[in-house]
């Protein structure tokens, strides 16, 4: 039996950078990376989009959301999109919402969660909407403990009590036990690292 391992596929494509954000569109068979920062202080915010086919690499766009790091995406099956929010380019914060599907990026946006970078999100598939919880707002303002959800045509934040606040956390969807499940990231008022796990289901 062969051992699992990584493999590296291909050192050409994006350019090097940190922070971007990826998700899989499963219609498409494609992995979607949009923007990521260069440089390691003040961190200048890119504004491509590549996709990843399995073997090679291929810019589709450099038009769409303004360039940012530290965004995040997540594809909602049901209606064929992936979808970014938030962000942040030159220290300001963004809070829009964009979708991407295979050719174009259409601003969905501008009202919601506030703008905020480091949050986590996931496609819920059998209530069809993402679930997103936290991030990080400005330093004057500190992390966020809200949820989130987006149903392709605007956000409604859900009147619940959950996690404590945080950012630079992990959300993951469970089709097989319909949870979205979510562990760590960082307590930004303790300076304590999280280990603690949560799911969430509504009912």
């Amino acid at each position: 039996m062969n051992p699992i391992l990584w493999t590296q596929k291909q050192d050409a494509g994006p350019s090097a950078r940190q922070f971007p954000a990826m998700a899989y569109d499963s219609s498409r068979g494609r992995t979607v990376l949009f923007g990521g920062g260069t440089g390691t202080t003040a961190l200048t915010g890119l504004n491509d989009t590549w996709e990843w086919d399995g073997e090679y690499w291929t810019q589709v766009a450099d038009t769409g959301p303004p360039g940012r790091l530290q965004a995040v995406m997540a594809y909602d099956v049901h209606r064929n999109q992936t979808v970014l929010f938030g962000g942040m380019s030159g220290g300001v914060f963004k809070g829009d919402t964009w979708g991407w599907d295979g050719r174009n990026w259409t601003p969905l946006a501008d009202s919601g969660p506030s703008r905020r970078v480091n949050s986590a999100m996931a496609y819920d598939s059998k209530r069809q909407r993402i679930v997103l919880f936290g991030g990080e707002h400005a330093a004057s303002i500190g992390p966020a403990a809200d949820t989130w959800l987006w149903d392709g045509a605007a956000w409604t934040q859900a009147p619940v009590t959950g996690p404590s606040a945080r950012y630079r956390h992990a959300v993951a969807y469970d089709s097989i036990r319909d949870r979205t499940v979510l562990f760590g990231g960082f307590d930004e008022k303790t300076g304590a690292l999280l280990g603690d796990t949560w799911e969430w289901k509504r009912f």
